[in-house]
């Protein structure tokens, strides 16, 4: 069970899909890449923009209505991807953005730019607010290339679950891939793979060729950790989610 933690799947909210039509086309590439769980996490930017509670429920449940029509083996988790802001570990511990699966856990995402200083910051404060932080993408952040050391320290020491995208690892492979994505799956400091699809297209959900390179270059055990069990336990396993060492 590939379980795609990230997926920018309902239409009409974000930068993600921007009809039904795209919606129905990025779920159909999940199935092709043999993944039956996606969590559906549209942008959310805290003290900026109201989350579009409404419009996303109501177009997370015409898809999950299409995906029975069309008996596809899928099931679909509401969450967000929080951009974060001074107001954000309040605004989630309040519920007024999505978490994943409505528990305990948030996928927070930084500008590229951003300061080692705010990252840390910002995880102290949803911890604060009972909230276990998922990293989005964390190849993405520019502080943690110029010291890998903090890669290690947020995630050993602050227990953060650090995400790496799909596309990133599959670039990865080969003498001139990603250094730094080779680096840190080989460290272990990263929990989950995921797609951070956002169409059918140019940003499809490419989990099958991301585990595969994984199972190839890393070992299946590291595969089925990022992209079933990790994600798994974040979803769907016991109440609170605890990061595996």
């Amino acid at each position: 069970m590939i379980i795609d933690l990230h997926h920018h799947l309902v239409y009409g909210v974000d930068d993600g899909a921007k009809d039904l039509d795209m919606s129905k086309k990025m779920l159909q590439k999940a199935v092709e890449n043999h993944v039956n769980v996606i969590c559906c996490t549209s942008h959310a930017t805290p003290g900026h923009a109201a989350f579009p509670w409404d419009t996303y429920l109501k177009h997370m449940e015409t898809l999950g209505e299409w995906i029975i029509h069309e008996n596809l083996p899928l099931t679909l988790y509401t969450g967000c991807e929080i951009l974060f802001t001074e107001e954000a570990p309040e605004m989630a511990r309040r519920g007024e953005i999505p978490t994943l699966a409505n528990r305990k856990t948030v996928l927070v995402e930084f500008l590229p730019n951003a300061q080692w200083g705010q990252i840390t910051r910002a995880v102290r404060e949803f911890t604060n607010c009972g909230l276990q932080v998922v990293c989005a993408h964390v190849e993405r952040y520019r502080c943690l290339h110029e010291d890998m050391d903090r890669l290690f320290e947020l995630h050993e020491d602050y227990g953060v679950i650090c995400q790496m995208n799909g596309s990133t690892i599959i670039r990865s492979k080969g003498l001139f891939g990603d250094k730094f994505a080779r680096k840190a799956l080989k460290a272990g400091l990263i929990d989950v793979a995921a797609s951070d699809a956002h169409n059918a297209e140019s940003r499809p959900c490419n989990m099958k060729a991301c585990r595969d390179i994984l199972s190839k270059e890393y070992g299946e055990e590291l595969a089925r950790e990022l992209t079933e069990d990790m994600p798994y336990e974040i979803l769907i396993g016991h109440n609170e989610t605890q990061k595996r060492r």
